[in-house]
């Protein structure tokens, strides 16, 4: 579960033994969210305001690296500590993110192994994935795909349009509450959403005439605080390798086989190569997905590969 939103953080002191409470017993602290990391320093919001400080040297000496979404306790001229994270995602390089809005659009074309990938490491990391179809108003096709084939793997299909705002206040009203990373390919329309919903002027990105492939223009990332919304673009990108994902673990991060995993014939099932797989037969009987059983063969063999070449 997610730390407490920053907005309901409060001052407190720190009364308990130990060598770090010791050494600020009394001092007055704030818990606050880091929501920008800038150089060697951090903006940070807490209580209905923003901090924009350093960190102490001997955070780093104890390998706590601060990212943005860390819950950290600070005085007003330095963060004397980083908060136990509820979940941490290399690719989006982001703390404690308790949901994941994989957004895709007609333009450029989706790429649904990456969309695989992510739905799995946000179960892996802990967080619930939704699926935001931009620029919906230019393919009815691809929201009735995506509809059919994920309605069981996320929590929620959305069709939005960051131009005219069509769906984006059922977007927001789902989003509220939780502390949310847009994630997926440049140029798909993070950035313009994040100024749809904000009320922002964030530079977007834009489609290569030739390559039809989003050129990157989100480097940073930053918190956007409004009524209830957490929410934070990221940097758009092209490919990802499952990270702390075993091959026998895969089965366990597609919500569709859930009814079928441990049932199969053989122990251990990879629902690969196996004679009496019940998610074969499953993908057979159109119960799941055939093309999301496809990729979640690729996925498996990528794993096994990685696997192989590790030990």
């Amino acid at each position: 579960m997610r730390a407490t939103p920053p907005s309901l953080h409060s001052r407190r002191k720190f009364v308990n033994d130990g060598d770090f409470n010791r050494r600020i017993k009394e001092k007055l602290l704030i818990l606050g969210t880091v929501c920008k990391v800038s150089a060697n320093k951090y903006k940070i919001y807490a209580d209905g305001e923003f901090y924009f400080i350093p960190a102490r040297g001997v955070l780093k000496l104890r390998g706590k690296d601060i990212k943005v979404g860390d819950v950290v306790s600070f005085s007003n001229d330095v963060i004397e500590n980083v908060e136990e994270r509820s979940s941490f995602f290399p690719r989006t390089n982001v703390a404690n993110v308790g949901m994941i809005n994989i957004v895709i659009a007609p333009l450029p074309e989706p790429d649904f192994l990456l969309v695989d990938k992510m739905i799995a490491e946000a179960y892996a990391g802990g967080a619930k994935p939704v699926i935001t179809i931009n620029k919906a108003d230019l393919s009815s096709g691809l929201a009735d795909y995506v509809k059919d084939n994920y309605s069981l793997a996320v929590s929620a299909v959305f069709c939005v349009s960051a131009e005219t705002g069509e769906g984006i206040k059922e977007l927001v009203s789902f989003m509220r509450g939780s502390f949310v990373a847009f994630a997926g390919q440049s140029a798909v329309g993070k950035t313009s959403l994040i100024n749809r919903i904000f009320g922002t002027d964030k530079t977007v990105n834009s489609l290569s005439e030739k390559t039809l492939r989003g050129r990157h223009t989100t480097t940073s990332r930053e918190i956007h605080f409004s009524d209830g919304l957490e929410v934070i673009d990221t940097p758009g990108f092209s490919s990802v390798e499952l990270c702390g994902v075993k091959s026998n673990e895969l089965d366990k991060l597609y919500p569709e086989f859930e009814q079928f995993v441990g049932k199969c014939y053989y122990v251990g099932c990879s629902h690969t190569a196996e004679p009496d797989c019940l998610i074969k037969e499953a993908v057979s009987s159109g119960t799941i997905s055939y093309d999301r059983y496809q990729r979640y063969l690729t996925i498996y063999k990528e794993l096994k590969e990685n696997e192989k070449r590790k030990y």
